[in-house]
């Protein structure tokens, strides 16, 4: 059995890299996440250092307020650095 466990931890890792980035990209900052979300500022910060888990619908409101879309993309048509994980 593979370790998901532990590639699951890269991918997240992975994904709070690209968003921060994002962020950046669009000028969000983490206050203006905190009102878009409606949730409190050490909450967000938490999730961004994963040290709590990030509902999903959260992680779907984030993308939305950085025009990001969150496609499910097979493994096979996959060209990004996610690839590298081998999830499959």
């Amino acid at each position: 059995m593979k370790n998901y466990k532990e590639k699951s931890k890269v991918g997240q890792q992975l994904t709070m890299s690209y968003l921060k980035k994002r962020m950046k990209e669009k000028k969000v900052t983490i206050r203006k996440l905190v009102i878009i979300l409606e949730v409190s500022e050490p909450t967000l910060i938490g999730y961004f250092k994963l040290k709590t888990p990030m509902p999903l619908g959260v992680y779907l409101e984030i993308c939305g307020a950085l025009d990001l879309r969150p496609y499910l993309i097979p493994s096979e048509s996959d060209n990004t650095e996610m690839k590298s994980m081998f999830f499959s």
